[in-house]
């Protein structure tokens, strides 16, 4: 029964428009059903989850993106560049992600 839930949704509303949104909304989904089984949430940790984003969603306004700033502390937009940049093998990284390191600590060396 757990294994065919995903199977049961329909995305082709979205399908018939817009294939790659599909794609990722079909991702999504099979992505979040197995994170929901992985740490068998129980009704309460997924109410506790969908009132953490509305909170969220509460906070955001015209000036103030609270979704963006989350995605920034999960790292993902890094993640996403990283994916968008990808260097041929071999070379190195960029170390433009790291935290610079603090004037007094290179004093001290």
């Amino acid at each position: 029964m757990l294994q065919a839930i995903p199977d049961r949704l329909q995305f082709g509303f979205v399908e018939k428009t817009h294939p790659r949104t599909a794609q990722v909304v079909e991702s999504l989904t099979r992505h979040l059903h197995a994170f929901v089984k992985e740490v068998e949430a129980t009704h309460e940790e997924w109410l506790a989850g969908i009132r953490f984003l509305t909170e969220t969603g509460y906070m955001c306004t015209e000036w103030r993106h609270e979704f963006i700033l989350l995605s920034d502390i999960l790292g993902v937009p890094m993640l996403v560049d990283a994916i968008n940049n990808r260097r041929p093998s071999g070379v190195p990284h960029s170390r433009a992600f790291l935290r610079p390191e603090p004037a007094d600590a290179r004093e001290r060396r």
